[in-house]
């Protein structure tokens, strides 16, 4: 069950899917979005021609990341690197060389919540790309030595990047890098700069996403020449699976940002004792996250570099804290670094950190009728969450009737195939 998490909106519209193309590495899973109407040089759109030049060779980038960063393409860095035995140096591409570098910085600012050494771990719980097809399978936990073994070596500080060599070489048999948590919002820092380069000098207004992570470069131009922020939506991740995603909560305003959401609705499984078993992987337990979040959403302003890989490290890293340790860092973030998040817990309820503004089902129906030219029946729009209170917010995160029942459908659904 492949979901999209995040469905980036602008003035209501769906994006245009469209796939990296596969090459001599293997099959390609990264997808690259960009409309031709969401992009703009000098207030002007492209014409065909140049818009799907300029295209390709944003998706040839991304693609030769993704050669690169995989765990399962024949030949990638990763997949070397990871076969190798330990005090083997193995060769590896600039790209992997900063992508690591940028990894471990993340995984100090972030106190180890996120890592890109969690691989043994994530292919224990059946995480990994081997499992693709068979995520939501209902399985018993791993033996309890067998968790302790690969959190072992599920330790970044066991990996030496030498610039100067261009190579990567690890300390411990078993250990494995995974750039998952990282590798969207780097392909996507990276097409930024594609961008970029080809129109230096020249206004620029675009949005594009890479997977889930989501790059709002500029203001959003309106025929009649005004402009205003971007609209991004939250995708409720208890939507039914029989029914269209919809969206739960909207962020409006948005302009020169990077936008990430993690949840935890894709590639997960129901366990026999009702929990819920997400792909995200906590690396201070050495199980999947349990800490009673399902979304988290954060923004950060292209300012601040590589703000597209870190705004997907911070998404991730929020799943593996408690919620008031998560609410605590995001604020450190949004002082240190003008982060803004919104968080949404598996009570149904949701909190902001920063200077993000979030409207609820309701509030955005009322704002599409005044600034889209919508005309919505605002008393007929049903709220999904609730906002929450930051002073009452707990560690002990009860799920609610709709949580419950979310997961027992799940389960139910899982079990017929």
């Amino acid at each position: 069950m492949k979901k999209k998490i995040a469905a980036l909106l602008l003035a209501a519209l769906l994006l245009f899917a469209g796939c990296a193309p596969a090459g001599s590495g293997g099959t390609f899973y990264v997808q690259f979005e960009m409309r031709q109407d969401d992009l703009r040089i000098d207030g002007e759109k492209l014409s065909a021609g140049a818009f799907a030049a300029l295209s390709s060779r944003m998706r040839e980038r991304i693609s030769a990341l993704e050669e690169a960063f995989s765990t399962d393409l024949a030949g990638s860095d990763l997949v070397r690197v990871n076969a190798a035995a330990a005090g083997e140096a193995v060769a590896v591409s600039e790209d992997t060389l900063e992508a690591f570098s940028l990894a471990a910085a993340l995984s100090r600012v972030t106190d180890g919540a996120f890592s890109p050494a969690l691989f043994p771990l994530t292919e224990l719980w059946g995480f990994s790309p081997a499992y693709e097809g068979h995520y939501n399978d209902a399985r018993p936990d791993p033996a309890a030595e067998d968790v302790a073994a690969a959190h072992a070596v599920s330790d970044v500080s066991l990996f030496d990047a030498d610039a100067e060599a261009k190579t990567v070489t690890k300390g411990a048999d078993g250990a494995k890098l995974d750039f998952g948590g990282i590798a969207k919002g780097y392909m996507s820092d990276e097409a930024l700069s594609v961008l970029r380069a080809q129109y230096a000098g020249r206004n620029i207004d675009a949005i594009f996403s890479v997977m889930s992570n989501h790059i709002l470069l500029g203001s959003r131009l309106s025929d009649d020449g005004s402009r205003r922020g971007y609209t991004a939506s939250i995708t409720n991740p208890r939507y039914d699976p029989e029914k269209p995603a919809d969206a739960a909560l909207y962020l409006v305003g948005l302009s020169d940002a990077a936008l990430t959401t993690s949840a935890d609705n894709y590639r997960f499984y129901i366990g026999e004792n009702g929990r819920l078993y997400p792909h995200i992987i906590d690396g201070s337990t050495g199980e999947p996250a349990d800490n009673g979040i399902i979304s988290i959403t954060v923004v950060t302003p292209l300012s601040v570099p590589h703000a597209g890989a870190f705004s997907d490290a911070l998404s991730t890293a929020g799943f593996c804290m408690p919620l008031t340790r998560a609410l605590g860092f995001y604020e450190e973030m949004s002082e240190t670094y003008g982060v803004g998040a919104v968080i949404v817990t598996a009570d149904f309820r949701y909190y902001a950190v920063g200077g993000v503004q979030v409207l609820g089902r309701k509030a955005f129906a009322q704002y599409a009728n005044d600034f889209l030219g919508a005309q919505n029946n605002v008393d007929a729009i049903l709220e999904v969450f609730a906002e929450g209170d930051r002073d009452a917010a707990s560690d002990e995160v009860v799920p609610c009737e709709e949580e419950r029942a979310y997961r027992a459908r799940m389960a139910e659904e899982f079990a017929r195939g």
